[in-house]
């Protein structure tokens, strides 16, 4: 039924997140079908006009049936791919028009729909399904629009790219975060990166981020029964010494004696 009411179908033939251990050839082929495919982690080699091109996290690999693909795939590469056909994803590309290789955020969202797509993918065992279908189309639609965002970050204001900056650190400051990562999701460079950020808030990067970090802290001190040590780790702090350092210099009180008073101002206000 549904096949025959949409001709304008969407088939994902195979999706998966690839964690290549050892160096690898994969060997040169004319594709028969498309192939979308997201480096995020270690790097690979992609041929691409006749030259081998290092591919790293962020970049993102599009190929269209009919074009030469090979890649030399390196110790601990890992990447999101998916493998595609069907007659809207051929209205798609022509639509869009990407290039072979360009480069994108790391997006949150973009690989949890990616492993969605997968499980989806697995789940119907090649048959015609309506809810991958769509859910490819949700997923082309959306890398294009990272896509364009990024090509148009090229072109956007210091100041709109400083606060692109500060923005991703608000979402990701209690995780493992670096100055190259943070510059890559900006689309700059390093360099670039702590320039504008200091020219636009007047602090370095990783200062902010440090803040922020102390801000969940107190949150989770106040709220939670987690011990000392866990909200030191769970909000990006690797040495509890050092968390326990940057909350008095900030505070003027050491994460227990925060915690305490904490405490005597709930009892007070509970007071009649």
């Amino acid at each position: 039924m549904y096949g025959s009411q949409d001709k304008l179908q969407a088939e994902s033939i195979d999706v998966a997140m690839a964690h290549h251990k050892k160096r690898h050839r994969y060997p040169s082929e004319f594709l028969t079908t498309y192939i979308i495919r997201l480096q995020t982690s270690g790097s690979c080699e992609a041929l691409i006009d006749n030259e081998y091109i290092v591919i790293e996290p962020g970049d993102l690999l599009m190929f269209r049936p009919g074009e030469k693909y090979e890649l030399i795939l390196k110790t601990n590469s890992i990447d999101y791919y998916v493998i595609c056909n069907g007659k809207w994803i051929d209205q798609w590309w022509d639509n869009f028009s990407p290039p072979q290789k360009s480069t994108i955020p790391l997006d949150d969202d973009l690989l949890k729909l990616w492993q969605q797509l997968a499980k989806e993918t697995l789940r119907r065992k090649g048959t015609v399904d309506e809810l991958a279908d769509y859910l490819l189309r949700v997923f082309c639609l959306t890398l294009q629009r990272l896509h364009e965002t990024a090509s148009m970050g090229k072109s956007l204001s210091p100041s709109y790219i400083a606060y692109q900056i500060k923005t991703f650190i608000d979402q990701h400051a209690t995780d493992e975060l670096t100055l190259k990562q943070i510059a890559k999701h900006a689309g700059i460079s390093v360099s670039r990166a702590v320039h504008l950020f200091k020219s636009n808030f007047g602090q370095s990067i990783m200062s902010y981020a440090i803040e922020v970090r102390l801000a969940v802290a107190c949150e989770r001190i106040r709220f939670s029964a987690m011990s000392l040590d866990y909200v030191a780790k769970s909000c990006g702090f690797n040495s509890y010494t050092y968390f326990h350092r940057q909350f008095r210099m900030h505070f003027g009180l050491s994460p227990r004696q925060y915690r305490e008073e904490q405490k005597k101002r709930s009892k007070l206000s509970m007071e009649p």
